[in-house]
């Protein structure tokens, strides 16, 4: 009887533990509630703009990442395994595979790959010195340098266009500083391509500078629209704080 017993005890153990690691569609719909990093593929018969970064799903809302802007799709559903977009032209796409770090869809006559972006995240990724250039445009754009430590302190030096003029020191606020700790987290920024030139003509000259990690440094140009998407928050804290302080 203890043998019999035993041995259904282990059956009992065994099908609770399959069916804890069996994801549901509750799961899933969470799962999908997240950026999704396009991998480009040689393969893709659909070009996508080389600007084109992946899909957020939030909240019920299909948002396109791209280095230029977000762009709003429309509201979308899940029917089994396929995501209809309620937009203009009722986009439908089919999941192929969902896991919390890949997705697979069918779509545009296309199989899409994605990762998730918290893939990215680095919590160990600390940064020791940001500087910001911004320079010249076809307008009045303050052209200026900042330079940020590790702690917040900061030096700025006004040039042509910018409110104040000359050299200030100070320190960003607790909350600032806090901000872009965290997003340098997400930056990705070792694989972030620092050949090309992230901008147009017309448009606000920024370079933007990171020493981290032993001595590594890593610099990034083009203008303020167009800069990476995974940078442009950083870059916001920073110039939200300039103009709060009456310096741009």
């Amino acid at each position: 009887m203890a043998v019999i017993m035993t041995k259904f005890t282990q059956l009992i153990c065994g099908l609770l533990i399959v069916i804890s690691c069996t994801s549901t569609k509750t799961d899933e719909k969470k799962w999908l509630e997240a950026d999704w990093i396009f991998v480009r593929d040689s393969s893709n018969y659909f070009d996508f703009d080389p600007r084109y970064i992946g899909l957020r799903f939030r909240k019920d809302t299909l948002i396109t990442i791209s280095d230029l802007w977000l762009t709003y799709e429309g509201r979308y559903s899940v029917n089994g395994n396929e995501i209809q977009i309620f937009d203009e032209d009722s986009t439908n796409f089919q999941i192929i595979k969902l896991t919390k770090d890949s997705l697979m869809l069918l779509g545009y006559t296309d199989t899409l790959r994605y990762y998730n972006r918290a893939l990215e995240f680095d919590k160990d990724l600390r940064f020791q010195r940001i500087t910001l250039q911004g320079g010249e445009c076809f307008g009045e754009c303050p052209e200026f340098y900042l330079t940020m430590d590790d702690k917040g302190n900061t030096e700025f030096k006004g040039l042509e266009n910018s409110k104040f003029q000359g050299i200030k020191s100070y320190s960003v606020d607790v909350e600032a500083k806090h901000r872009i700790d965290s997003l340098f987290k997400w930056s990705n920024i070792k694989n972030i391509d620092t050949t090309d030139y992230y901008g147009s003509e017309d448009g606000w000259r920024l370079t933007i500078t990171f020493q981290y990690g032993d001595n590594e440094l890593r610099r990034i140009r083009g203008t303020h629209s167009s800069m990476p998407h995974r940078l442009k928050g950083i870059i916001r804290t920073l110039l939200d704080d300039l103009r709060k302080r009456g310096l741009v």
